[in-house]
């Protein structure tokens, strides 16, 4: 039998990271290109949403089977 002990407390949660990651390039890229504040907020709403997208079509991960 295998003993297997996950310890998932400081485990990173992939999904997560995109999200964060899309909403703060979004929000850089955006500002980078205008340069008003209102980029900001536009960008990051974008960026957000892109991530979902990817999150649920691009990277859906099949459950493992244990």
């Amino acid at each position: 039998m295998e003993n297997q002990v996950e310890n998932s407390a400081c485990a990173p949660n992939p999904k997560g990271l995109i999200v964060l990651i899309g909403v703060i390039f979004g929000a850089l890229i955006s500002f980078t290109a205008n340069e008003t504040f209102l980029s900001i907020i536009g960008g990051a709403v974008i960026g957000l949403v892109i991530a979902v997208f990817f999150n649920s079509y691009l990277y859906a991960q099949k459950p493992h089977d244990r």
